[in-house]
């Protein structure tokens, strides 16, 4: 048998520590949030509305950090479904649809009727729309979006490129670095790429990244077809 690497251990490692993360996180979310809503209930009881504005800001932050937790848990892969047989042309069709309903500019390329492959179906959705939500953050003022999806006799491959600022060589080589963001903090921030690369890996796939400074990104996931 092959030993593990160094850096497969180590991302076994953070994955696992992710994880403890999450669980003790949304044990203590679910506690401040509850009593939250307890007292956000008594205040309209008794009529106080001095307390209204306070109250709704702790709600969203406490449901930021809820995300943020189910963000944590999808990377470590603790909270993932059995793997099944999964449509990737359909869930890509609705999700590039989904998109262009909020306005963004996005293209739908070549998508056949079925693509199916093995996977868990919530961190698939999860990955695309990381895919998606990068590629609309890196959009310059007149860029576009496109999606498409492929296939080989034994591979799916689904595209989504964007033609927004691109990254530079060393930025692309930490992408999928867990926790690594070039962009302003916020919930979650620098998981996206490493979610997307734990569903292809566990997939049986990969993620290609192709970049360069403005001339946009390109995300490739390849995946066995069933």
């Amino acid at each position: 048998m092959t030993e593990p690497t160094d850096d497969h251990a180590a991302t076994e490692q953070l994955q696992h520590f992710a994880a403890c993360i999450a669980h003790d996180f949304n044990n203590l979310l679910t506690g401040m949030l509850g009593n939250l809503e307890l007292m956000q209930m008594r205040a309209q009881r008794q009529k106080i509305t001095t307390l209204e504005g306070y109250l709704e800001g702790a709600r969203n932050a406490g449901n930021r950090a809820a995300i943020f937790a189910s963000r944590l848990l999808a990377y470590s892969g603790r909270a993932g479904q059995t793997p099944k047989p999964t449509n990737a042309a359909e869930l890509l069709a609705t999700l590039a649809g989904a998109l262009a309903e909020t306005g963004q500019p996005i293209t739908r390329g070549p998508i056949p009727a079925s693509a199916t492959i093995l996977c868990d179906p919530a961190l698939a959705e999860l990955a695309l729309q990381e895919l998606f939500n990068n590629a609309a953050e890196a959009l310059s003022p007149n860029g576009k979006i496109t999606a498409s999806l492929t296939t080989s006799p034994t591979h799916a491959t689904i595209t989504i490129h964007d033609t927004g600022h691109g990254m530079a060589p060393n930025t692309l080589a930490l992408a999928t670095t867990p926790f690594f963001t070039t962009r302003t903090s916020g919930a979650g921030r620098g998981l996206g790429l490493p979610i997307v690369t734990r569903f292809a890996t566990q997939a049986g796939g990969r993620l290609e990244l192709i970049s360069q400074p403005e001339a946009g990104t390109t995300a490739r996931l390849v995946v066995p077809l069933v």
